[in-house]
């Protein structure tokens, strides 16, 4: 019999640059440096053995102009912090990546390629859209796909489809049938899918993320990470046809953001064991932890863990008022946990 292998899997919600962000890691030299701001969460990448970030805006730097809503360009800069951070993986599909249109994209990777990060979500050419992103640890292949609904106004440029990894209610057959041929070829021991899809400021995921994250989870994910509704939202296993269990967190909020509101400005880290016990077996989930965070947008927008936050602050202060550290804490800790008691939230 084969020995176990396992790794714990740490993952964050969105980073989403606004300008009022950005102004606050300027340098004197004009270069950007976004490590003061985040100094406070690095430890928790430390706690994991393989690293995962949702970067919503675009990275294609000074040459195509610094903007945020509704059309998105962030400094390259911050692929430097992530690298630095430990993580591993970057998804980038969105309803964002088009912001800039093909030339945005273009420029992202290539500052992704720079920082030697490496990306899925969305593409340079058909070749690296059929590029499977697979990366070995600890004895295991961990594939990544990152996909996005189609959101209004997002165009895939005409003849280009791989350029972002995109679906809609029609076809997320197909996004399934490829995600199946993974697992039936056994190209990969452990499927991670990112996606991007819900109602922007719900606490609830809608009917139609569950319908998806059970067709993904059916097709083969083994863990889904949500994103786009810029809050917090439940976490829970899925039971699929196949007898194995699938980890969702149909939301992970906002991690790094300029957003204004209290919890908009919350979000968290993810750390989730995963352990293979042999080749024919599924895997299992241990110890699932989620450490609550805080962007601070009257101190440089730097971020906190909010329990730390807390200690030395009773209110939290935004656009809108002050609110009180430890209920926004149980508040939250009531969304994430509510069809998964045994998370533990720190």
């Amino acid at each position: 019999m084969s020995q176990t292998r396992s790794f714990r899997l740490g993952a964050t919600g969105d980073i989403l640059l606004h300008l009022r962000l950005i102004e606050k890691a300027k340098q004197e030299n004009d270069q950007f440096n976004f490590t003061p701001q985040m100094e406070n969460v690095r430890d928790l990448f430390n706690e994991t053995d393989l690293n995962i970030v949702n970067q919503e805006s675009i990275i294609g730097g000074e040459k195509i102009g610094y903007s945020d809503f509704p059309k998105f360009n962030s400094p390259a800069e911050i692929s430097d912090t992530l690298k630095e951070f430990g993580v591993d993986m970057v998804t980038i599909a969105n309803n964002h990546t088009l912001d800039k249109g093909e030339e945005g994209i273009y420029e992202s990777i290539k500052n992704w390629e720079k920082s030697n990060l490496p990306y899925v979500g969305a593409y340079k050419s058909e070749e690296d859209f059929n590029t499977l992103r697979v990366i070995h640890k600890n004895g295991l292949r961990i594939g990544f796909v990152s996909i996005t609904k189609r959101m209004a106004g997002v165009k895939v440029p005409q003849g280009k489809p791989w350029i972002i990894d995109s679906f809609d209610n029609a076809n997320v057959v197909k996004i399934c049938k490829r995600l199946r041929k993974i697992k039936t070829r056994k190209l990969v021991d452990v499927l991670i899918v990112s996606c991007h899809f819900g109602k922007e400021y719900h606490f609830i995921p809608t009917a139609d993320q569950q319908e998806i994250s059970k067709s993904i989870a059916d097709a083969g994910a083994d863990v889904i990470l949500g994103h786009h509704p810029h809050v917090l939202q439940p976490m829970e296993y899925l039971f699929d046809s196949r007898g194995w269990d699938t980890f969702v967190a149909y939301s992970l909020g906002n991690f790094f953001s300029g957003q204004k509101g209290v919890f908009r400005q919350i979000g968290g880290f993810l750390n989730i064991g995963i352990e293979k016990p042999d080749d024919n077996s599924p895997i299992k989930f241990t110890d699932p932890t989620f450490t609550l965070t805080f962007t601070d947008m009257y101190d440089g927008f730097k971020m906190h863990k909010l329990s730390e936050y807390m200690a030395e602050n009773k209110t939290i202060k935004t656009h809108m008022g002050e609110f009180s550290s430890e209920e926004a804490f149980e508040k939250m800790k009531s969304v994430v946990t509510k069809w998964m008691p045994e998370l533990k939230v720190k």
